[in-house]
């Protein structure tokens, strides 16, 4: 029997605006596949066979996606938070033990084998992963002792002087520290799902109930990603075009452009036509077509049902159904559905869902927020 994982997918994703604005940020496009769909695909290879998606914003489409895949349940919840997203989904976890909990806006390729088995042999009451980064400000840091316990828990720090301060608090009680942060992957005994419902104010895994368990001295231990392990949190715009660009490259392992490769660097989607030229890497998705005329690379990713005409596209982010006709694109993300009309040169921005780019229309450096259909 495998393990159940529950992947937290109600995030707003206010800071990946305007991507998020007419989709969930679990339903981005990573190169021909939702980011979510990554996730989960990553976990089955790890013995993962039941998912639990509590969701919220927007969740009617992660609910219509996975309609009918019976390894996925999506249950749409009012959470305030990620704990409190679990504690809304835990009647469907029984009395089941030793859970995982993914953040849904993660882009990892740990080994989650490793990881359970870390945890298992610990017998905490937690495990939290890990990763060492050269500035860890950013993120929830952690101070481990030699044993593996998490010893000192700060969820995003102000400042560099919060930073510095919890460091030296910590080192009273710890022998090892280092620039280790969390990750956003947690297993959890059925312990802590009995304590997050007895105590409903405890909302968020890094600023409550961690630092909760801490206080009262259960043992949490935090597992060390190896430092090969690609992680990549896709919290702003250039976050997600830093790892389409990475899986176009072929650097994060296991998580590969959909479609044929027909070589290296270039793949193709079922029904594709392509009669342009193409400049590795790039992905183009199924029943798109890209005309003798055009030029389409490098670092290009154009989701289903995509037509290029005429253009020239590179460093570019095209989502399903756009269209873009004797014009450039370069450094842009064009979202679903947009039109890119004839001579218009679109560099450095992100055209929003649905937008009807006039002929002759020069942007740089603008975001079109999507034009929302009733």
């Amino acid at each position: 029997m495998g393990y159940t994982a529950i992947v937290l997918v109600g995030g707003v994703g206010s800071r990946l605006r305007p991507l998020t604005l007419t989709r969930p940020k679990p339903l981005i496009p990573l190169a021909g596949k939702p980011l979510v769909d990554r996730i989960i695909e990553w976990l089955r290879k790890h013995g993962y066979t039941r998912f639990v998606l509590p969701a919220k914003y927007l969740g009617h489409m992660i609910e219509d996606y996975y309609q009918g895949v019976k390894d996925v349940i999506v249950k749409i919840t009012d959470s305030k938070d990620t704990a409190d997203a679990v504690r809304l989904v835990s009647d469907i976890l029984g009395d089941e033990d030793n859970v995982l909990i993914s953040m849904g806006d993660v882009v990892c390729n740990a080994d989650f084998n490793a990881f359970m088995k870390y945890h298992l042999e610990h017998d905490g009451i937690a495990s939290i992963a890990l990763k060492e980064v050269d500035n860890p400000l950013h993120y929830g840091v952690v101070i481990i002792d030699e044993k593996g316990r998490i010893k000192h828990f700060v969820e995003k720090p102000a400042s560099i002087e919060l930073y510095v301060i919890s460091l030296a608090f910590s080192r009273v009680s710890s022998r090892f520290s280092s620039n280790l942060v969390n990750t956003g992957f947690y297993i959890i005994s059925r312990d802590v799902l009995k304590i997050i419902k007895e105590y409903p104010s405890l909302m968020d895994w890094g600023k409550h109930v961690f630092p909760y368990l801490i206080e009262q001295g259960y043992n949490v231990y935090g597992w060390i990603m190896s430092p090969y392990t690609y992680w990549e949190d896709l919290g702003r715009p250039e976050n997600y075009v830093k790892v389409v660009y990475d899986v176009l490259e072929g650097k994060v392992d296991g998580y590969y452009p959909l479609g044929k490769m027909i070589r290296k660097g270039i793949y193709i989607g079922e029904n594709a036509v392509i009669e342009g030229k193409i400049i590795p890497p790039v992905y183009i998705g199924p029943d798109s077509f890209i005309d003798e005329k055009s030029v389409v690379g490098p670092y290009v990713s154009i989701e289903k049902g995509s037509e290029v005409r005429n253009s020239r596209l590179s460093y570019s982010i095209l989502w399903e159904h756009v269209v873009v006709h004797n014009s450039e694109v370069m450094e842009s993300i064009i979202m679903n559905n947009a039109i890119i009309n004839s001579g218009c040169k679109v560099l450095s921005s992100i055209i929003g869902s649905n937008v009807n780019v006039p002929s002759n229309t020069m942007i740089y450096g603008k975001t079109i927020e999507p034009v929302l259909q009733v």
